[in-house]
């Protein structure tokens, strides 16, 4: 299958695949009903309990990522797809500021995660402790299970997702930057050229079908950000919207800090235990 045939093939897939995933999300909430899991959250509003509120920082950045990102996928499906008259540059101009934006926001969480007073990185780490905890998680997804393990602050299916998105992220901010085939000023070279046409250009026979491969993987990768982002959307309102309209500053997160373990009392100096005999 030659790369155009292969991209019309995407066109037809994926908004099924899309579709697929919302029938799926609507029997989900169907049978949260059923079990009766929607009336303890919405109705009686035992919603999980939480030992901390996110940051402040985190969740601005967070608020603005999700703007950007919607954004971005109307912006690159209309240049995909233009369904009204020379809107092209006016979406591109958008599509680019959005993907520098989301850019930096990226490597600032990052640098937060990582290097800020209050880095976070280690809560997003998968250990052992998670990982055998895979199973009970999506048993409590799928309704066979009341009980959700929780050994962390995120359970080993939130890790994972974020993980994957991260890695998503930087491909696509790639790929996205390898679409730029306008020469940079003094050193006459594109971020195309830079990217993949040194490499990719030379395996598939031209930086110009280099950055064709691109725009496929990007485009691939816009398809799953929006379907993840859609999963991600429906879990947020219907598991913990306590949270979520925290992070949005639309209501503050009640907190139950956990109480901490009462210390031993101490044995009395001068005084000798009592024999068991």
């Amino acid at each position: 299958m030659d790369l155009l045939r292969f991209n019309i093939w995407l066109d037809v897939a994926f908004p099924l695949i899309w579709e697929a995933t919302a029938i799926f999300l609507a029997i989900h909430f169907a049978l949260s009903i059923v079990t009766g899991r929607a009336k303890k959250t919405f109705i009686e509003g035992k919603w999980p309990q939480h030992d901390s509120a996110p940051p402040p920082l985190p969740k601005f950045l967070h608020a603005q990522h999700m703007f950007m990102m919607v954004i971005l996928a109307v912006t690159g499906m209309y240049i995909r797809f233009p369904w009204f008259a020379n809107g092209r540059p006016v979406m591109r101009g958008l599509h680019y500021f959005a993907m520098i934006v989301v850019s930096v926001t990226l490597f600032w969480r990052i640098w937060y995660a990582f290097y800020s007073k209050n880095r976070d990185w280690k809560e997003f780490r998968i250990q052992k402790k998670d990982a055998v905890t895979l199973g009970g998680v999506l048993k409590y997804y799928g309704y066979l299970s009341n009980n959700k393990p929780h050994v962390a602050k995120y359970n080993v299916a939130q890790k994972g997702s974020y993980m994957l998105f991260l890695v998503m992220m930087v491909v696509q901010m790639l790929t996205g930057f390898a679409l730029l085939n306008q020469p940079w000023p003094v050193v006459s070279v594109s971020p195309r050229d830079v990217l993949v046409g040194w490499w990719l250009g030379g395996v598939v026979g031209s930086t110009e079908l280099a950055g064709w491969y691109a725009r496929t993987v990007h485009y691939i990768l816009t398809w799953g950000f929006i379907i993840m982002v859609t999963v991600h959307v429906y879990l947020s309102a219907t598991v913990d919207i306590p949270c979520t309209l925290d992070f949005f500053g639309l209501k503050k997160l009640p907190v139950k800090p956990h109480a901490p373990e009462p210390a031993p009392t101490p044995e009395p100096i001068g005084v000798v235990p009592a024999s068991s005999d």
